[in-house]
This record gives C-alpha cells, sequence and structure tokens, in this order.
C-alpha cells in the first residue's frame, strides 16, 4: 500500500498537466479526444510509475550487528 501513495498522485500530476498542455497547444483536437489521451498517459505513467517504485525489501541483507572497528 505504500506504493500507491507515489502512484496515484503522480497520474493524476499527469492528467492535470496533460490537458492543460493539451488545452493550450492542441485547442483543435476535440475535447472527448483530450480526455481520452490524458486518461491513457495517467493510465500508462501509473504503470511505470508502479514498476520503477516497487521495492525489494526481501533481496536486501540484514545490517550487520557487530560493528566494524578502523584503525587508524
Amino acid at each position: 500500500m505504500k506504493l500507491f501513495r507515489f502512484t496515484i498522485p503522480i497520474m493524476i500530476l499527469v492528467g492535470i498537466l496533460s490537458m492543460w498542455l493539451l488545452g493550450t497547444k492542441y485547442s483543435e483536437v476535440p475535447y472527448d479526444t483530450r480526455i481520452l489521451i490524458a486518461v491513457g498517459g495517467s493510465i500508462v505513467s501509473g504503470i511505470i510509475t508502479h514498476f520503477l517504485l516497487r521495492s525489494d525489501t526481501q533481496k536486501i541483507d540484514s545490517k550487520p550487528s557487530d560493528p566494524i572497528k578502523k584503525k587508524r
């Protein structure tokens, strides 16, 4: 569930920014097509975020119990 803390806000941010960009620079594109483009971009960015930010906690070695003393 910690992963969705980052995935959902990134999807919302991509959706808002894509609607703004499509509205300002590509205003000749119909509104329903703009919505489909923004939703598609949000879903793709959410999937990419989900896989790139996935934590591999099972593969991390545990912290050593004895501190290493350095000689000077």
